[in-house]
This record gives structure tokens, C-alpha cells and sequence, in this order.
């Protein structure tokens, strides 16, 4: 089964430009029942330091993935690179070391990634409380993001919309672009996809312009636990 690195960092959203943002994430694998104390100990040592003004922080959980995909939670860290450095900086000393070790009375570390995405799109629907992302290992980047741009022109999206890649920490499998969409709900959710013939063509043509020079890696769905802008 191949491994799929989730990037929810993309529930979370900064400002109404089309800037591009870095970010950061931790998969975790929460034990049963603890789920509660997790947010509780994320929410104590994040409330509780100066954390740069343009970062924010998200605790989204798993609702759909594949076999054998151990992530039940992902914390992410967002914003501009210069931001999330000052961030990596607080993250440390006695008082984040003990946060650590008490996460880790619930919880395991399953991954840690890093990147940036490459184009964003109705920005005011990024905080809808559901996200969806697809994932490639891409082997021409610049096929790929000209056939994005055209499947969006038939294929608009109601939510959030972006594509990125992801640059460190990447599985054997080589996941290097996703792309990820936000549902206003559940019933969102279940029901997305083409809609029309339109729609349905699109669709089938970024797929065939895109096979030959990608592997698609498989998706996961998350909602949103809590976040903080």
C-alpha cells in the first residue's frame, strides 16, 4: 500500500491575496480515546507562547484514507518562511520539551513534511471545516500545473482550491504535488465531483495529460478539530 501524506494545512486561511504560502506538518497516530487530551495539550503550550502574528496552527483529524494509513491527526504550521522560522524558534527549551513528552503519552510521531503550495483559489472558503487532497508523485511539474490551470477553467471548485508540492519529507513512494479542496459540509464532501459533461470531459482530459508523466498516489479526507490564526 503506498504511503499518502496528508497536507491539511490548507483548511486554514491567511488573507484574501493570492500569496503563496510554507508550512510544516506532524501526522500523528492518537490512541484511542485520547483525542480530547491531544487538543488539550496543543491548544496549553500554543495559547501560551508569542507565536508570530502571521502563523496559524490547525489540529485536523482523519476521516477517509486508504489501508494501512496509521495518521489519525495532523498539526500543521502555516505562513510565510521568515514566520514559521520564528515559530521553530519558540518551539524549544524545557517548557516544549515537557509538551513533547506529554504528547507522547497519547500520541506518536508517524511523519513530518514540509512545503509550499504553488497556486491558491477562493481563498474566503478555506476555513470550511472539510478538506480533500489528492496526491502525485509528478515527473514534469510544468505539464502538470498547465493541465491544473486548465481543468480549473471547466472545473471550477465551490471551496478552497490550491496546488503545491511538498519538498521535505517525502515517503519512498516520492509524493511531490498535491492538490486539495474544501467542503462547506459532509454532504459536500460526498457528493463532489463533475457534475455536467463538461465538467466530466475536463476531468478526463487532465487525467490522460497527466498519467503519462505522474503517478497518482491516492486521497485522504480530514475535518477540521480547531484552529489558531
Amino acid at each position: 500500500m503506498k504511503k499518502i501524506i496528508f497536507i491539511f494545512l490548507l483548511l486554514i486561511s491567511f488573507s484574501l491575496t493570492a500569496q503563496n504560502i510554507f508550512w510544516e506538518q506532524v501526522g500523528l497516530k492518537v490512541n484511542q480515546g485520547s483525542s480530547n487530551f491531544v487538543l488539550e495539550l496543543v491548544e496549553e503550550f500554543y495559547t501560551s507562547i508569542e507565536k508570530p502574528e502571521g502563523v496559524a496552527i490547525s489540529l485536523d483529524a482523519v476521516m477517509f484514507k486508504p489501508e494501512g494509513y496509521e495518521a489519525t491527526h495532523f498539526l500543521t504550521f502555516a505562513g510565510s518562511a521568515e514566520d514559521l522560522a520564528k515559530l521553530r524558534e519558540l518551539r524549544s527549551g524545557s517548557v516544549y520539551m515537557q509538551y513533547n513528552q506529554n504528547m507522547l503519552k497519547f500520541s506518536k510521531i508517524t511523519s513530518i513534511t514540509s512545503g509550499s503550495t504553488l497556486m491558491r483559489m477562493n481563498l474566503d472558503k478555506g476555513n470550511y471545516p472539510i478538506a480533500q487532497l489528492w496526491q502525485w508523485n509528478v515527473k514534469d511539474p510544468e505539464v502538470f500545473m498547465n493541465e491544473f490551470i486548465s481543468l480549473t477553467s471547466s472545473f471550477p471548485q465551490d471551496g478552497y482550491l490550491s496546488i503545491g508540492r511538498i519538498s521535505q519529507g517525502s515517503s519512498p513512494d516520492g509524493e511531490s504535488h498535491y492538490i486539495y479542496t474544501t467542503h462547506k459540509d459532509y454532504g459536500s464532501a460526498l457528493s463532489w465531483g463533475p457534475k455536467n459533461e463538461k465538467e466530466q470531459a475536463a476531468f478526463v482530459k487532465f487525467q490522460k495529460k497527466t498519467n503519462p508523466t505522474s503517478d497518482y498516489l491516492g486521497t485522504v479526507t480530514v475535518r477540521n478539530v480547531k484552529s489558531w490564526n
